[in-house]
């Protein structure tokens, strides 16, 4: 076809044109599939056979490849609607009960015993916790359903976080933490003489560095990961940056929160 000024133009189908319903739903969550796979066997790779680093370039080589593969990590539906919970669910205790209220679910309630006390609830997200004198209640919006897990009843409860998607519980003797996507605790036990330093966390992790190693969970990883630290190892720097946490030291460059494993290192 000519335009007036004698210029041929190109004629594009109907179906290539810009507009809301131009692209298909289909192609989009493909492509996007793609990318994601893409980005994280690129990731792997690279991290398997990269060269050493001078320290100096050291951050910019993790943000530079660790954001790519958070970027697909949190692309995943279960996490990126981490952020969008809000809170679905709500916990308050009642005589001889903890009781948890959704919109889904209704309300649940699970018995407490005659001689067990309250210590603290809260909720956020899609779970509840309930840490009562000899055991922790967790509820799951996302199971519909109460569960437990028994704990040492002369340990004591020092911190407990619940983030949108998990929680956990730090006590002088067990880390404890809760998926909130599938209902199930796990536990990490802490060695005779090891104290937890430091805690960080995000919406999709969190870090507790002790004086011995560095104890990760998440809420899309099966179990807790570590890294022990070295004699004369000191954590220079604890931050956090995009889902990442990323721990510096004397030695190294340690990074938790990529769906890919539990630790990525970098010397």
């Amino acid at each position: 076809m000519q335009n007036p000024q004698g210029r041929r133009e190109r004629v594009f189908p109907a179906r290539w044109k810009l507009g809301p319903t131009a692209i298909s739903p289909v192609r989009i969550a493909s492509a996007n599939a793609r990318w994601r796979n893409a980005a994280l066997r690129g990731f792997a790779i690279e991290s398997s056979q990269a060269m050493p680093i001078p320290r100096a370039e050291s951050r910019t080589f993790i943000l530079s490849r660790l954001l790519l593969a958070t970027l697909a990590w949190l692309s995943w539906p279960s996490v990126t609607q981490a952020a969008d919970y809000g809170s679905e669910v709500t916990v308050l205790i009642e005589q001889g009960r903890a009781v948890a209220t959704s919109v889904i679910s209704g309300r649940r309630e699970i018995l407490l015993d005659a001689q067990e006390t309250v210590i603290g609830s809260e909720a956020s997200g899609i779970n509840a916790v309930v840490v009562t004198s000899r055991r922790l209640l967790g509820f799951s919006s996302r199971t519909l359903t109460w569960s437990e897990t028994d704990r040492d009843l002369r340990e004591k409860v020092l911190e407990r976080r619940v983030l949108p998607t998990f929680s956990v519980v730090r006590t002088d003797k067990h880390l404890y933490g809760f998926h909130g996507v599938n209902g199930i605790w796990l536990d990490e036990a802490l060695g005779i003489q090891e104290t937890v330093k430091r805690t960080q966390t995000t919406d999709y992790g969190a870090v507790f560095v002790t004086n011995e190693r560095l104890v990760g969970f998440a809420s899309l990883l099966g179990d807790f990961s570590s890294k022990t630290l070295g004699i004369h190892e000191r954590i220079v720097r604890l931050e956090k940056e995009k889902g990442l946490i990323i721990v510096t030291t004397s030695n190294r460059t340690l990074v938790f929160g990529s769906r890919l494993s539990g630790w990525e290192e970098f010397e």
